[in-house]
Parts: C-alpha cells; sequence; structure tokens
C-alpha cells in the first residue's frame, strides 16, 4: 500500500459519494467546480459500490496545489500528477476504511463533533484563525464537519485495531535494554554570570581604545571575583550592581549548561566543578565576564522506572501506527478498486493494488 505522507493530507477527510461532494473556497475557475457546474462530472474511481467524483479528486488536488503555491514552491505538471496520483490513493483509503466503520456500526455522535470542533477552533485561538484555515484547505464548514465526522470514525477503528497489539512488560524492558544509553543524564551545571560589556569594532575603531577597554573590564572582574569568593557573599547584589547583561534581572541565571557541551573556554574554566565555584575573567564576543556555579546534577544513568512510562508512550505509538497501517493494507487487498479517470489508469491498477 502506497503511504500518503503530505502534511495537508492530514487535514483532509473522506467524503466519497457525488452527494457528499462540497464547493470549497477556492478559485472559481478551478476544474472541480467547472466539472459540477458542466453537469459533467464523470466517475474517477468506485472501491466497494463507493462512487469517487472527479469533481472531488480534483476539489483535493487543488487544494493540496493551492498550499504549495502559497508557500511560494513552484507547481509543475509532474508536480500536479503526483499530487492527483497521491490524493487518489489517499481517497481510496479513506473509502475501504468508511466502508469497514459503515459495516461495524461506528458513529459519532453530533455531541462528539462538537466537541471536536470546539477543541480544534481552540488550539487555533481564534475564529478567524479558523476562518483562514479552511480557506487554506479548501473546505467550507460544512464539509469540514463531514470530513472531521469520518476522520472520528476512522479513530474509533484505528483505535479497535490497537487493541490487537498490546504492548508488554518484556517489550517496554527490552525498548530500555535497547536505549538504555539514551538515559544516560550527562552532567549538568546551572550557571550565573556577570557580564561587562566591551564595544565592537563597529562601535569603535580605534584597537587600541577597544583593547584598553577590555582590559579594564577584566581587571574590575577580577575584583569582582575576588568579592564574590568571599564567605558570605551575596551575588544576586553583585549582579545587580555590576552586570551589564540581560540576566541580571534573572539574578544572573543562565540556567542550566550540559558540562560537555559548553564552549571551550568555559570548559575548561568549570572543568570538575563544585557548587558555588566563581570563575573568570572570560573574553567573549560581548565582553568580558565571569561565571558562578549554583547548582549541579551529576551524571547518572536513568533507572528503567523513571523512563518506562515515556517508553510505554513510544510502543504503543509505534504499534498504533503498524496496526493501522496494517489495516488499511487488508481492507484495500480485500477491496474492489477500479480507476476509471483515464489520466490515473496507466500503469495504476498494475502497480498500486487496484483491481
Amino acid at each position: 500500500m502506497r503511504q500518503v505522507t503530505m502534511l495537508a493530507l492530514a487535514a483532509i477527510g473522506c467524503s466519497c459519494s457525488e452527494s457528499e461532494t462540497q464547493t470549497a473556497q477556492v478559485d472559481p475557475e478551478d476544474s472541480s467546480r467547472l466539472l459540477r457546474n458542466a453537469d459533467d462530472d464523470p466517475l474517477a474511481a468506485k472501491v466497494d459500490g463507493f462512487e469517487i467524483r472527479r469533481s472531488l479528486l480534483e476539489e483535493r488536488v487543488q487544494a493540496q496545489v493551492n498550499q504549495f503555491r502559497s508557500a511560494g514552491r513552484p507547481i509543475s505538471e509532474a508536480f500536479v500528477q503526483s499530487t492527483r496520483v497521491a490524493m487518489m490513493h489517499h481517497l481510496i483509503d479513506q473509502a475501504v476504511v468508511a466502508h469497514e466503520a459503515t459495516r461495524l456500526g461506528l458513529q459519532v455522535s453530533d455531541e462528539q463533533l462538537a466537541l471536536s470542533e470546539a477543541g480544534f477552533r481552540d488550539r487555533l485561538a481564534s475564529d478567524q484563525a479558523f476562518k483562514g484555515y479552511l480557506v487554506r484547505i479548501g473546505r467550507d464548514l460544512d464539509g469540514w464537519r463531514r470530513d472531521q465526522r469520518q476522520l472520528l470514525r476512522r479513530a474509533q477503528l484505528f483505535a479497535k485495531a490497537a487493541q490487537s497489539k498490546p504492548v508488554n512488560e518484556a517489550a517496554i524492558q527490552a525498548r530500555y535494554a535497547q536505549q538504555k544509553s539514551r538515559f544516560a543524564a550527562r552532567r549538568r551545571l546551572r550557571l550565573a554570570e556577570i557580564l561587562l560589556r566591551t564595544p565592537s569594532a563597529e562601535e569603535l575603531a580605534d584597537k587600541g581604545a577597544r583593547d584598553a577597554r577590555r582590559a579594564a573590564a577584566a581587571a574590575k572582574i577580577k575584583r569582582i571575583i575576588k568579592v564574590a569568593r568571599r564567605p558570605g557573599a551575596h551575588f544576586a547584589r553583585l549582579v545587580k550592581k555590576h552586570s551589564e547583561s540581560v540576566s541580571k534581572e534573572r539574578g544572573g541565571d543562565l540556567g542550566w549548561r550540559v558540562e560537555e557541551a559548553l564552549t571551550p573556554e568555559w570548559k575548561i574554566l568549570l572543568a570538575g566543578a563544585k557548587k558555588g565555584a566563581v570563575v573568570g575573567p572570560i573574553d567573549s564576543p560581548d565582553g568580558v565576564r565571569l561565571l558562578k556555579v549554583i547548582a549541579i546534577e551529576e551524571a547518572r544513568q536513568a533507572r528503567f522506572a523513571e523512563v518506562r512510562e515515556e517508553l510505554l508512550r513510544e510502543l504503543r505509538g509505534r504499534a498504533k501506527a503498524e496496526a493501522e497501517r496494517g489495516l488499511v493494507a487488508r481492507l484495500r487487498s480485500a477491496a474492489t478498486i477500479q480507476i476509471l479517470d483515464r489520466r490515473l489508469i496507466d500503469g495504476f491498477n498494475k502497480k498500486n493494488g487496484a483491481k
């Protein structure tokens, strides 16, 4: 089974009969609309009694092409044709899934649909953003709601398929053993700084003057280091008094840094550093600074119990995807698929599972 991976396809639902075809929010000269207005809308394919009209295929093709065009991508005839083939595969997959969902009596209530729509609108944050999304995918609100209903039915069907591939404890432990190095935490340092800024060449053309400013900043940093190393020294006060960094508002806090990933200059000074260590001066493009180690997390291997839930989620996701692919493959192999669109028929039937 050919897998369609284009991002936009995930948002396009199933509408596989002529009565379900809707006028999308696209160019009024699009071929799908012209086919309907001319009352000349031939079948593009038949899948176990489901009719896929050419207008539906072209509507989806144009919606995809328009998204690429709006992103500045060049559109060639070859691209349009490959999109047409991918969309036909997508519609066939959705047809066989819809047929199976109907056979099993799976239904989506109006309340379930409304809840799904509300969640989707919330993620987009505004009604204007939702309307813009409909324009981008080339669907009106009624068509989108039909698509969502089909997607929810599809999710029910796939959830049933996933139940056939449970993840057992042995599989989780085996995964941990295979990826143990992935959960080996490296030594991390939580650092704070005091920065004295020095002018760049663009700000001060005279190199001698720049060097003098940098030397003065380094000398001052050395004096601050002596104060910061005294017992009971209040580092945040020193930051507030001296630092010219944006981190000043956070008491100089730079957050956690992996020791191995530090710049060479920082790594040399901080190698094996203990909590409370103050090092410097450090020359930087933006000036001269000192660093203080305010906390340390030593390197350690995460235990199985600490990462079990993460591994379980991953394995369940893999099992779900495998179950979905297997179900669609089985449904396609059992379906009677007829490709009737002459633009697709050459090579499609033999290579892509149509009968």
